[in-house]
């Protein structure tokens, strides 16, 4: 492969984890090939430092990871350029959520958007925290503006992946298969939550509609996070684990398929239209 800055061939080419471009040994710092994500190269140590600190002299048993977890939480040891990353991700992510329903704003609607996307990204976060890793989320500019496409009402197919949680540590290949594992988890059971929610509710004879949304929009999440591809979880569980990628993706599509056929079968109807 060739270094993407001077064009020299190298054997084993080094992949920058910032900007996701290939260099060579001369140019495989971020400072020396000019990386957009400098400053966030440039701020690591610090932040590092700073998540050592609070955790040195710990005995790291489960029970104190927990307290570790929960207290990094509670301190919201999120940098200025996570929570912009994360709110323009989420802008995008609502207006995605609002394209299956003819954009209608409803706040309602929009909770279940945001709640679907923000848990399962801090899920990421948190667990690779409590792994001992650095965690912060980041945009990708092509997986955004296919996010953004996607919400138009022509567009047949819904991508949501404006960008992932990057991690650094010395992580397992079992325990990076359970941080990527985390994420369609969360949605999955908020989606069974809601629907157990509106089966309760249709029991007693007062049935919220509103409730579904949140069904089918986690079991879509969950579902499209699932492919094995594209640097989507999937990719990295089915790497991991086979077995827990199929029972994974099943479950997806069954809350998926499950929310949308109780609500009319809306969005299977209007994907017929193009096959």
């Amino acid at each position: 492969m060739h270094c993407d800055l001077c064009g020299a061939e190298e054997a084993i080419p080094f992949k920058c984890r910032y900007c996701e471009g290939t260099f060579c040994s001369i140019h495989r710092l971020p400072l020396n090939h000019n990386c957009i994500f400098v400053r966030d190269y440039q701020e690591q140590p610090a932040r590092a430092k700073e998540f050592l600190e609070r955790i040195q002299g710990r005995s790291g048993s489960p029970q104190e990871r927990i307290k570790s977890t929960l207290r990094d939480a509670i301190y919201l040891r999120f940098s200025r350029t996570e929570v912009l990353h994360l709110f323009i991700a989420a802008v995008l992510v609502i207006v995605v959520g609002m394209s299956f329903y003819g954009f209608r704003f409803r706040w309602d609607f929009v909770v279940i958007f945001l709640s679907a996307f923000i848990i399962h990204e801090l899920g990421h976060k948190f667990l690779a925290q409590f792994y001992r890793a650095w965690a912060e989320f980041r945009l990708i500019f092509y997986g955004a503006v296919m996010t953004a496409i996607s919400a138009l009402p022509f567009f047949p197919f819904k991508f949501i992946a404006p960008g992932v949680v990057w991690v650094s540590g010395n992580l397992s290949n079992s325990r990076s298969g359970r941080v990527s594992w985390i994420g369609p988890l969360t949605n999955l059971a908020m989606g069974t939550g809601f629907l157990i929610s509106y089966l309760a509710f249709e029991a007693i004879g007062f049935a919220r509609p509103i409730l579904l949304a949140g069904v089918s929009f986690n079991g879509f999440i969950a579902f499209f996070n699932m492919i094995p591809f594209l640097g989507l979880d999937g990719q990295k569980i089915f790497g991991w684990n086979k077995i827990v990628w199929i029972l994974t993706m099943a479950a997806a599509l069954g809350l998926f398929i499950g929310g949308d056929l109780i609500t009319g079968g809306g969005t299977i109807g209007f994907l017929r239209r193009f096959f």
